[in-house]
């Protein structure tokens, strides 16, 4: 039970950052020290669709774990994918470039955690049985 709690505790606190970027988008972009991006053509609405598919992806989810936890924790697994798959794209990136970003650390952490929590109902969800995977 408490997986699912983390998990969608989790979901809040990301549905909340996509729901700061879906509502205030140049704020959203300038602690990220994105703010060149406002002047691009479709800049804003960028960063209104980014905000709009974390807070219904994460809302959805949390939704699911709730209503109908395997079909939940199975989105909850893909969610932990995506957030693992960024915090690999962010270590890539500093060695590739060799660029130090003490904020990058923090983000670093901050995905790794959001991508184990996320992924907690699922290994949960799994009954461990002796025998074959499937019936042969």
């Amino acid at each position: 039970m408490i997986p699912y709690v983390l998990a969608v505790f989790a979901c809040c606190l990301a549905g909340g950052l996509g729901g700061f970027a879906l509502a205030r988008p140049h704020e959203a972009l300038q602690l990220r020290g994105l703010t060149a991006l406002e002047a691009a053509p479709g800049g804003l609405a960028m960063a209104r669709g980014f905000g709009a598919m974390m807070l219904m992806a994460h809302a959805g989810t949390a939704s699911l774990l709730g209503y109908y936890p395997s079909l939940g924790a199975t989105m909850a697994l893909a969610l932990s994918l995506l957030w693992a798959g960024s915090a690999i794209g962010r270590v890539a990136s500093s060695v590739l470039d060799k660029q130090a970003d003490p904020r990058g650390v923090q983000l670093v952490v901050l995905e790794v955690l959001m991508g184990l929590t996320l992924s907690l109902p699922f290994w949960e969800s799994r009954q461990l049985v002796d025998g074959p995977v499937f019936n042969i």
